[in-house]
């Protein structure tokens, strides 16, 4: 742990100093010296997972978890739920997000162009290093490509080309692919520093990939090769707030944590969607849900059909929500999943973001392999059921009396249903759910069952930034801006 915080203030001070002449020279970062050692390669790994903790921390997670059947956006966030597009406040927030995802993809192509020549590392030293870039340059695009569509595809080849025209949607995911493909055999076995990707963060996001593309029996194998690494497992609860030993601000990792953004509360990189979900007033266990304060721009109520249906033995349901009047009535909850009594006001909370979880790759098999073989399968239950007795309390690895039969859901739109039941409230506040929703095709329908609105065809994708437009001469606002925008 110390080894990654030295390395962070590094990365800080190195990409602080450089900043301004990076902007408009990004070749420039990579002198000949650099990337020469592990301790350099390691901080031009650091470089763009920092670039997240930008406006993809705060506004992404704050974007995605409005859009869920489950929540609702307050304040300047409100219109968020209408589904109606994004308006003008939030396009800003969409905007940070593109921001800082083409920031970190800069400093991936800048690593991956250089690192090759570096006389003081060894090839295979540096094919693992070039793994983890290509992994973080992938989840990059897979995030842009999922938000904005069609975009334009920056790699380490015409970094140098400002004016780039959009790419087709098929082509960045072939990219993904290839990217993702080659960090799955070159990657480090295991993560050489707290918060780095390796093989098996590879083999997890390339399941999630192949699932949105509908390749299903690829999707199950790299799942599969996860699940069959022992190398995960489901952390045991026995209560509601056990869970804290999951999502907890002190926690620095788990058995299931494949790939998470780490944060530090005490610094400035801690993770400010804590007390955007928080109250000032909210206490969890007599302390405050957020020791920074509190902007509650989320919240969900007692009505909501998939909280009213929650079966309140389930030990997820008084983790994740703390009901809390806030003035909207005394039916409000506040999303209570983070939870950082600790946070100073200015640095952010120490809660990780958990990208990649070990149920995340549980859900993706169950679904994959329900879907290559046309039924549900025995495994396939197993995955869900390990998932469900742990969110009563149960061992997940053994039988129990809550344990779903596979008999009662034979048919694939059965299972389906029960699926997309459980990965709600095992992912809740984790900015999975609309993307989730979206690739199944059912956003559109969950949002009218739930919530009674209907969702606008613009509504699907971000707005392309009109900066964007500004200094990339090769994007033409009336024919490459997203419809409806």
């Amino acid at each position: 742990m110390k080894r990654i915080l030295f390395l962070l203030v590094v990365v800080a001070i190195f990409f602080t100093s450089c900043s301004d002449w990076l902007e408009e020279h990004p070749k420039a970062v990579a002198a000949e010296t650099f990337y020469n050692t592990e301790e350099e390669a390691d901080a031009a790994v650091l470089a763009p997972l920092a670039k997240f903790r930008s406006g993809f921390a705060m506004s992404y997670p704050g974007l995605l978890e409005c859009f869920a059947d489950y929540a609702y956006g307050r304040g300047s966030w409100e219109a968020n739920s209408d589904y109606e597009g994004l308006n003008t406040q939030n396009q800003t927030r969409a905007n940070m997000v593109w921001a800082s995802l083409y920031k970190a993809i800069r400093d991936c192509n800048i690593a991956i162009s250089r690192l090759p020549e570096a006389s003081g590392l060894s090839e295979t030293s540096k094919a693992a290093y070039l793994g983890e870039l290509r992994f973080i340059r992938a989840l990059s695009y897979f995030y842009l490509v999922r938000s904005f569509g069609s975009c334009p595809l920056r790699t380490e080849e015409n970094m140098a080309d400002y004016n780039l025209g959009k790419s087709s949607v098929d082509d960045i995911y072939a990219y993904i692919v290839n990217d993702l493909l080659y960090a799955t055999e070159n990657g480090p076995d295991k993560a050489r520093l707290v918060g780095t990707p390796c093989k098996n963060s590879a083999r997890s996001l390339l399941a999630q990939v192949y699932l949105q593309l509908e390749k299903y029996q690829e999707a199950a194998t790299f799942a599969k090769q996860v699940i069959d690494s022992n190398a995960y497992s489901l952390v045991p609860v026995s209560s509601s707030r056990d869970f804290e030993k999951i999502f907890g601000a002190g926690v620095v990792n788990t058995t299931e944590e494949i790939f998470y953004l780490k944060q530090d509360n005490t610094t400035k990189n801690g993770w400010e969607f804590v007390m955007f979900c928080a109250h000032p007033s909210a206490l969890i266990n007599g302390k405050p849900m957020c020791g920074a304060g509190g902007w509650y721009g989320l919240y969900t109520t007692t009505e909501n059909q998939m909280i009213a249906e929650w079966d309140v033995k389930d030990l997820r349901k008084d983790y994740n929500l703390l009901l809390h009047d806030f003035g909207l009535g005394d039916n409000t909850y506040l999303m209570a999943k983070f939870y950082d009594p600790d946070a100073l006001s200015g640095s952010g909370s120490g809660n990780s973001n958990p990208l990649i979880r070990f149920p995340d790759v549980l859900f993706i098999y169950a679904e994959a392999i329900t879907k290559a073989t046309g039924t549900p399968t025995t495994d396939a239950m197993e995955m869900l059921n390990r998932i469900h007795r742990r969110a009563y309390g149960y061992d997940p690895n053994s039988p129990s009396e809550v344990d779903f039969k596979l008999a009662d859901y034979g048919s694939v739109d059965k299972f389906m249903d029960l699926l997309i039941k459980e990965q709600a409230y095992e992912c809740m506040n984790e900015m999975k759910r609309w993307f989730f929703l979206c690739r199944l095709g059912i956003a559109k329908d969950r949002i009218k069952k739930i919530k009674g609105i209907d969702v606008a065809e613009k509504h699907m994708l971000f707005p392309i930034p009109t900066t964007e437009f500004d200094y990339n001469e090769a994007l033409d606002p009336s024919k490459d801006q997203n419809p409806g925008y």
